[in-house]
């Protein structure tokens, strides 16, 4: 194989291309060039493939490579949103540890209850998480039609024997994620927490949050994460929504799962996604919410038209 070298990404913001290949080993070798090349730049390299893929470019690569190699059943064993705020972490750790940039590889693969959706919207969430990161984001498909057609209308580019081509066919993120709806939210049963808030409330309602946690088996800091979270999403709908949001919580397999529901809707895009400004005062709640818990689902009329009505928030938080 002829070695060819990739455009750097821009140190100011994320370059999300899509890589087509036949089978593993072609992909693999679609692969080798640009994430060598990030190594020898000195970015690092986070790769989630299916796992022949990833045998093939270990070998290539050398086992002593530096990169870091995830399993997509544990990388993508939660809501898309969930997985984009995993992978934003993954690479701003790595900036924290003096990285310049990250390579970043992933792909769809055979997961249960991972449909075409799924795939589409971390797709599209993982562009807004990492929108201003310095990353390189290969995204593989299969090189044939519909998988073609699909992956041009998400990314601009597409990484072509080392050269990016246009795509041709991008098409709006919000068109894509109204075609594309998560699933409406999952019936729980019977909650153990129904509570309307209001301004005056909010003092009794972390309370109540950090009661339930200690009875689900959560330690200290889990529990401290967790009414911080909470205090953040329902402040945000005392605030910024209706005045009046419900607090529901339920004790699952997965975990303590709390919800903030308001009849107001979040105009948002992508919320909790993205780190805001500094000088922001909006959309911080929703974000900190996404990083303390283990997993933050959001539904909005808005986003979702029949889905829901106004915004349901739920956080799901696991012992210990």
């Amino acid at each position: 194989m002829t070695a060819t070298t990739t455009s750097r990404p821009d140190p100011d913001g994320l370059v999300h291309r899509a890589v087509p290949y036949r089978d593993p080993e072609h992909q693999a070798a679609a692969l080798t060039a640009p994430v060598a090349g990030a190594l020898e730049a000195g970015r690092r390299a986070l790769v989630v493939v299916d796992p022949r893929c990833a045998a093939v470019l270990r070998r290539s690569l050398g086992h002593d490579a530096g990169v870091e190699f995830r399993t997509p059943d544990r990388m993508h064993s939660a809501p898309p949103f969930t997985v984009a705020g995993r992978w934003s972490r993954a690479v701003r750790g790595a900036l924290a540890d003096g990285a310049s940039g990250v390579c970043t590889v992933g792909q769809p693969v055979e997961l249960p209850g991972a449909d075409a959706a799924y795939w589409t919207r971390l797709d599209l969430a993982l562009s807004h998480a990492l929108r201003e990161l310095p990353v390189e984001l290969l995204c593989c498909f299969p090189d044939v039609e519909p998988d073609r057609a699909h992956a041009g209308a998400l990314h601009d580019e597409f990484l072509v024997d080392g050269a990016p081509v246009p795509s041709g066919c991008r098409r709006d993120d919000h068109d894509l994620l109204a075609e594309n709806p998560q699933c409406p939210p999952d019936e729980l049963g019977p909650a153990i927490v129904t509570l309307p808030v209001t301004l005056d409330d909010l003092g009794s309602m972390r309370r109540v949050v950090e009661r339930q946690a200690e009875l689900s088996g959560l330690g200290p800091s889990r529990i401290s994460d967790l009414v911080l979270a909470v205090n953040e999403l329902i402040s945000n709908g005392v605030e910024h929504g209706s005045g009046h949001p419900v607090l529901r919580m339920w004790r699952t397999e997965a975990g303590l799962v709390s919800e903030m529901s308001d009849a107001a809707t979040c105009r948002l895009a992508f919320p909790g996604l993205a780190a805001p400004p500094v000088a922001g005062n909006r959309g911080r709640g929703m974000w900190l919410a996404s990083e303390l818990s283990d997993v933050l689902q959001v539904w909005t009329a808005e986003d979702d038209p029949g889905q829901v009505t106004g915004t349901v928030v739920r956080v799901t938080m696991s012992p210990p």
